[in-house]
């Protein structure tokens, strides 16, 4: 079990860049931990750009139901989870149609 503290590796969950640079930690870690908890402490909101580098352009190495297994977000709020949610569940969805 692994714990990534977002906060520890960029100033703020701003944009595209700074999810690139949490999306480089994460796959660097996939292969030596089981399960990967990402921690959003200190975060109050994120937008879609943020989630889509960080974290939506994971499922080009993982499947979706890998990436419900092996990554857990930790220290969030409802805003934050309903914008990780709903851009999974959306592009999961895109890519089985294709």
């Amino acid at each position: 079990m692994g714990m990534i503290r977002v906060l520890d590796f960029v100033d703020r969950c701003y944009n595209g860049e700074d999810g690139q640079v949490i999306h480089d930690i994460i796959v660097s870690r996939l292969p030596t931990e089981v399960e990967l908890f990402v921690s959003l402490e200190g975060v109050d909101s994120v937008p879609s750009s943020f989630v889509n580098v960080a974290f939506i352009s994971l499922l080009d190495f993982l499947s979706f139901n890998e990436i419900k297994r092996r990554l857990r977000f930790v220290n969030t709020n409802s805003q934050i989870n309903e914008m990780i949610k709903s851009r999974f569940a959306f592009e999961a969805k895109r890519r089985a149609a294709h």
